[in-house]
């Protein structure tokens, strides 16, 4: 009984997890980098941030005694969390920002810290109303942080990372300052919002509004989805020219639908796993292509972009060789 928290905390998290990580169409990110976003959230991000508001927290009792646990929520724990979480996204974008390529990507990482952070968090909630002995009082705790309320961190965190996404391509510095400023404004905001809400017992409040923002961001992977199947489409109709792509392998790999058609048809080939990965990487070697491309007319020579370039054509003529064979 005593992995049960832990372990319920944990299923949780693989669940959302495996959604994030769906909803990158075209090009996913580096595992490598999903994990280091995932464990700053569970680890760091969580003993930090307790430090800092255990810390706060003694200030806000000394001068506000009969409010301090009330303002210690509301107010102190947000910005520190968030910004705590939002270091990460920072880092990933500041070091790796060749695979940083839009809001859709600040979406995919603030979502992991916060899942991690979640995951770590959930998991004491669970473990304190497990001790209690009570396993209606703990199914109920488990079902209003880990279901209802189970997007709320990365809910929080994705909005830092939208900013950054936003400014992705503005080569103002004052732009980016300001955008990226306003999506950690909006996590702390949004952060602020249902934890002063839930404080004073108005849960229902909390629950309507972090809804709300999952919707804004439903909209938001919306939007970026079609932005860049747009890239792909115009920066890849140059390689059908070329001759590198056919038109059909172009609509192919710019429908995400097709592609899985066409991965579920190599496998029914005989149960043909190899093809299968072939073909999954001869389009996830097309998007990226596309997107470096895009880089590459907007941003200029990031990181040897037009080397790079070279280097995935022929990746791609490669991997089409051996599909033909």
């Amino acid at each position: 009984m005593t992995l049960l928290s832990p372990l319920a905390s944990a299923l949780l998290t693989v669940g959302y997890v495996l959604l994030i990580w769906r909803i990158d169409r075209y090009e996913r990110e580096p595992l490598k980098l999903l994990a280091i976003a995932f464990l700053w959230g569970a680890l760091p991000a969580v003993i930090a941030s307790a430090l800092f508001e255990s810390a706060l927290g003694r200030f806000w009792v000394a001068l506000f005694a009969d409010y301090a646990e009330w303002l210690s929520t509301s107010l102190v724990a947000p910005p520190i969390e968030e910004v705590l979480k939002g270091l990460a996204v920072g880092a990933i974008y500041r070091l790796a920002r060749h695979e940083f390529d839009g809001a859709l990507d600040g979406i995919v990482y603030g979502s992991l810290v916060g899942f991690g952070f979640a995951m770590t968090e959930n998991a004491l909630y669970f473990w304190a109303a497990q001790a209690q002995g009570d396993l209606s009082h703990w199914a109920a705790v488990v079902a209003g942080r880990g279901l209802a309320f189970g997007l709320n961190h990365a809910l929080f965190t994705s909005f830092t990372g939208i900013g950054l996404g936003v400014m992705r391509y503005w080569k103002h510095p004052t732009a980016k300052a300001a955008a990226a400023l306003l999506g950690l404004g909006a996590a702390i905001l949004s952060h602020t919002l249902h934890n002063a809400f839930a404080a004073s017992d108005l849960c229902l409040v909390s629950l309507v509004l972090d809804w709300a923002g999952v919707l804004v961001v439903l909209g938001i992977i919306l939007l970026a989805w079609q932005r860049e199947q747009a890239w792909m489409r115009t920066h890849l109709a140059e390689e059908v020219e070329r001759g590198l792509l056919t038109q059909d392998e172009l609509d192919l790999v710019t429908s995400r639908g097709r592609r899985y058609r066409e991965l579920v048809r190599a496998l029914g080939r005989g149960g043909n796993l190899k093809r299968a990965r072939l073909w999954q990487d001869f389009a996830n070697t097309a998007a990226e292509l596309a997107f470096k491309k895009h880089q590459l007319a907007v941003m200029g020579e990031e990181r040897n972009n037009s080397a790079y370039i070279a280097h995935l054509r022929e990746r791609l003529q490669a991997l089409r060789a051996k599909l033909a064979a």
